[in-house]
């Protein structure tokens, strides 16, 4: 055991020491949760919009206000022939036009529902999508308007007509706020980048210095050695952890509703993971950038594969089986569901187990390899 505390003692002021490893742990996720938390968003604003109005009526003119104040939009240009929009498609100034026809609001008054053309820049499909749903919304929400006046105005004709008017309620994320969902992701990839990248470089270093031939002839055993290795990461990573938590309370006020000891708990399990992945990889490079390389690989996969920013259910069927085998996913939906959800662990041991799994068979290889490069 004395050992095994004067390795970490030692691993320890070896990072202290390397100014370029201190940037990696304390500067370089400052930035990424600052910079990332607004940049990764699903949020879709500033949609470029053009209007052909061929009506010029005072309807018409109620509908283009409805854009302009709905906040997704900003108005390019209105136009009152038709002839003119492809240019505006073409160039890229619109990524949606809409086309009010001629007559629309001695349609709208006589109920013989005018329609309403919306032509979309369909190049970026998740974007055409929601610029529809926001089109849509709008035009539904003029249309009622006009349909509630008109029965007002006319009673008997309210006495066939009945509107439908759901009560919507958004629960754990009630205003919708992009960075509420992206935040904890980002959170666990930094963990994740961490613990492994660190622990990879940090024994990989050693043996570019010569330094772990001379650890191999002293009387450390080589589980003793790991564990030396591997312990001051895990410390490291945890720290991360809290000073993530701690950004994105108190930056992004995000609410954190869900028991810190679980998440403390499964983020221990999720650890035995990533740092048995460093391990496995510094036995298998030579140099820093080769262990750089190869834990990269593995990031790239078990983000792009996690749920992080492309929804699990949106991919083919066999890439979602693939996704199983990454314990980067299950870790992602424990932190979301504590953060957001405020889930307990009834509801995530299962996510907890497999994580506990990955761990124990990671571990488990890593150290055998370990023991076979350093004999």
């Amino acid at each position: 055991m004395q050992q095994i505390i004067y390795l970490i003692r030692k691993e320890f002021r070896q990072v202290l020491r390397d100014k370029a490893m201190l940037r990696i742990i304390f500067i370089a996720p400052l930035i990424q949760l600052v910079l990332l938390g607004y940049a990764i968003t699903t949020d879709v604003k500033n949609i470029p919009l053009v209007i052909c109005d061929m009506d010029q009526s005072y309807d018409s003119r109620e509908l283009v206000r409805g854009f302009e104040h709905s906040g997704r939009f900003i108005l390019n240009g209105i136009v009152a022939e038709r002839t003119s929009i492809d240019e505006f498609l073409d160039s890229g100034d619109a990524a949606i036009v809409l086309v009010i026809p001629p007559y629309f609001a001695r349609d709208l008054k006589n109920q013989q529902s005018p329609q309403v053309q919306v032509l979309v820049d369909g190049q970026d499909s998740n974007t055409s999508l929601i610029s529809m749903g926001y089109a849509n919304q709008i035009i539904r929400s003029f249309i009622t308007g006009r349909m509630q006046e008109a029965m007002l105005s006319n009673p008997q004709l309210a006495q066939g007509i009945h509107l439908v008017e759901p009560e919507i309620n958004v629960w754990y994320n009630p205003n919708l706020v992009a960075k509420n969902y992206m935040v904890p992701g980002i959170v666990v990839l930094l963990l994740t980048i961490i613990t492994s990248v660190l622990t990879a470089m940090g024994i990989v270093r050693e043996k570019e210095i010569g330094t772990l031939e001379q650890l191999m002839v002293t009387p450390i055993k080589p589980y003793q050695l790991m564990i030396g290795k591997t312990v001051p990461f895990a410390i490291l990573g945890f720290f991360e952890v809290v000073f993530a938590i701690t950004v994105a309370k108190l930056w992004y006020h995000i609410p954190i509703v869900g028991n810190l000891f679980e998440l403390a708990l499964f983020t221990m399990v999720f650890m035995f993971t990533t740092l048995g992945i460093g391990i496995f990889v510094s036995s298998s490079a030579k140099t820093q950038q080769q262990a750089m390389f190869m834990a990269w690989f593995f990031m790239v996969f078990a983000i792009i594969m996690s749920g992080f920013m492309f929804p699990i259910e949106n991919m083919p069927r066999s890439l979602q089986i693939l996704t199983y085998i990454n314990p980067v996913r299950y870790f992602i939906t424990i932190v979301r569901e504590l953060f957001l959800k405020g889930s307990g662990f009834v509801h995530l041991w299962q996510q907890g187990v497999i994580m506990l799994v990955f761990s124990i068979v990671v571990l488990t290889l890593s150290a055998i390899r370990f023991e076979k490069r350093i004999k």
